[in-house]
């Protein structure tokens, strides 16, 4: 009877390791939206590169992540769509370890601008108070003497994929995004907006704590690397 006993608490306490250690290699990735399809990519290879290991992905933008993340969310590895947001979580929540892991570029989508420099009607834009696109986009405008004008007729949305939606949904003719979000709609014209009119736009990614370390490898590997150039982002350097 009591080796019988000894077995089933071995057994017992075999099982809790086994849900202690899947539990380990969970990782909750929060990502800028315009990562949404990309990171969905690097998700799928890394659980096929790793079995068992589980990856959840939450997308908005960068600026309500963070503070997200500052509240107490659960979030193991932090991706940014610039460096402000990123510093500023870190002097919040002090990361492991962070590594720019990719780059991007803005264009108009839908209608181009005209004589004037704007598009004709609405304008919708990611808000520039808290998402990097609308940043980028306000500090391009600012740049050429157009913020003002571009405010009488702009609408603010929460992210850039919603501001990419307002042109496909008909609601508004033209938006500021990423080019990798208008690559997603090859069917749309996108106008290029000079980089140098606003900074530059750099991916930071943040490993909050060991569990998030590893995926920060993996982005940063020759097969995430690839990846994500697929989805239209350049390497990091």
């Amino acid at each position: 009877m009591g080796h019988r006993m000894f077995r089933v608490a071995i057994a017992i306490l075999t099982t809790f390791a086994a849900v202690d250690g899947a539990r380990s290699e969970s990782v909750q990735v929060y990502a800028a939206a315009s990562m949404t399809d990309a990171v969905a990519a690097l998700e799928e290879a890394y659980e096929d590169l790793y079995p068992g290991h589980d990856v959840t992905a939450v997308f908005a933008g960068s600026g309500v992540l963070a503070r997200q993340i500052a509240q107490g969310a659960p979030a193991d590895l932090y991706l940014s769509a610039n460096v402000v947001w990123a510093e500023w979580l870190a002097e919040r929540v002090p990361p492991r370890r962070v590594e720019t892991v990719a780059r991007n570029t803005l264009v108009w989508i839908g209608a181009a601008p005209e004589a004037d420099g704007l598009p004709a009607g609405r304008i919708a834009l990611a808000d520039p108070e808290a998402v990097p696109a609308g940043r980028y986009a306000r500090q391009a405008l600012e740049a050429r003497g157009l913020w003002h004008a571009a405010q009488q007729r702009m609408v603010i949305a929460a992210n850039v994929r919603d501001a990419l939606n307002w042109v496909v949904r008909g609601h508004a003719p033209s938006a500021v995004v990423y080019a990798t979000d208008a690559a997603l709609l090859p069917e749309l014209t996108a106008t290029p907006i000079d980089p140098a009119l606003h900074d530059p736009i750099t991916y930071r990614a943040a490993a909050l704590n060991d569990a998030g370390a590893p995926f920060l490898d993996f982005l940063l590997s020759e097969e995430g690397q690839i990846i994500l150039a697929g989805f239209g982002f350049r390497p990091p350097q």
